[in-house]
């Protein structure tokens, strides 16, 4: 049926379909390595934060990775939460709104955005860990897609408060740019603004390209023999088509058939992608597969 899709349900935490979820548990997963190398010595755990978190001395070793692999590791528990129920209630909407291609895309951007606006200013620091540049690009991303979509946010956590996600964004721009200039650059604290407002930059940056109907490059690993993948690219290039044949309503197999490829193609590059044919038969598909 046509919600009996796995990305159409939320399977969260039992059974994580979108990259959002995995990449929670990643965090979590790392964050348990830290405490327990921490409880048997902290010089473990200083081996393991000095070999994924990112600085000028490991970028200068070479240590190409930590662009992207700092975003797993925390310093603290609160600095850990905050980062899940951003990505929780904010990057799981905009990876089902973008799509999973252009989701590993944004977090990739932010990530990387968000280490470089970082080292331009803290080339002398130790580190840089945290997944807030990520979630920033994902929040940058989604008031700019929805500048006047009201919602609703618990103030503190406990006072519900309703405005428009426009003017959300421009109140963490202007915390940022205040912790950046008053806080960072002064070396009083040790929030990375600097991260932050490369997140959103880069959410910024996603929201454009997509908006002029571009859709980022997706890489599909497979181990299959060359005759198996002609026959999938073949299957593929014809179910991208859709302009090839008219959807037969009274045939329930092809309209399955049409669906599954409507789905799949929702759940790689988004909803947005559809063209208006596709919406309309996906709309009437769901009146008759009800019937």
């Amino acid at each position: 049926m046509l919600y009996d899709r796995s990305y159409m349900r939320n399977n969260f935490p039992g059974n994580p379909k979108l990259f959002s979820e995995l990449y929670m548990i990643g965090i979590s997963i790392s964050f348990f390595i830290q405490t327990l190398l921490s409880l048997f010595s902290k010089s473990y755990e200083s081996y393991f934060l000095e070999f994924f978190s990112f600085s000028f001395n490991n970028l200068s070793n070479l240590f190409i990775w930590t662009p992207i692999s700092y975003t797993l590791l925390h310093d603290g528990i609160f600095h850990l939460l905050i980062n899940l129920l951003g990505l929780f209630f904010i990057g799981r909407v905009v990876e089902m709104e973008i799509g999973k291609t252009n989701f590993y895309w944004l977090c990739t951007l932010s990530s990387v955005l968000g280490s470089f606006f970082w080292l331009l200013f803290n080339s002398n620091s130790s580190g840089l860990v945290g997944a807030s540049a990520v979630v920033m690009g994902s929040l940058s991303y989604f008031c700019f897609k929805n500048p006047d979509r009201e919602i609703t946010l618990l103030l503190f956590f406990i006072l519900p408060c309703k405005l428009k996600p426009k003017w959300l964004l421009v109140g963490i721009l202007c915390i940022e740019l205040y912790g950046f200039v008053i806080s960072e650059l002064s070396g009083v604290s040790g929030i990375a603004h600097s991260a932050h407002l490369g997140g959103i930059f880069s959410g910024f940056l996603v929201y454009f390209y997509l908006k002029k109907y571009y859709q980022f490059p997706s890489f599909v690993f497979r181990f299959s023999s060359f005759s198996d993948r002609v026959t999938h690219s073949s299957a593929n290039n014809k179910s991208k088509k859709p302009s090839d044949y008219k959807v037969n309503f009274s045939s329930t197999s092809d309209l399955q058939q049409e669906v599954d490829r409507i789905l799949d193609k929702i759940n790689e590059l988004g909803f947005g992608s559809l063209s208006t044919d596709e919406k309309k038969t996906l709309e009437k598909a769901k009146e008759l597969l009800r019937n």
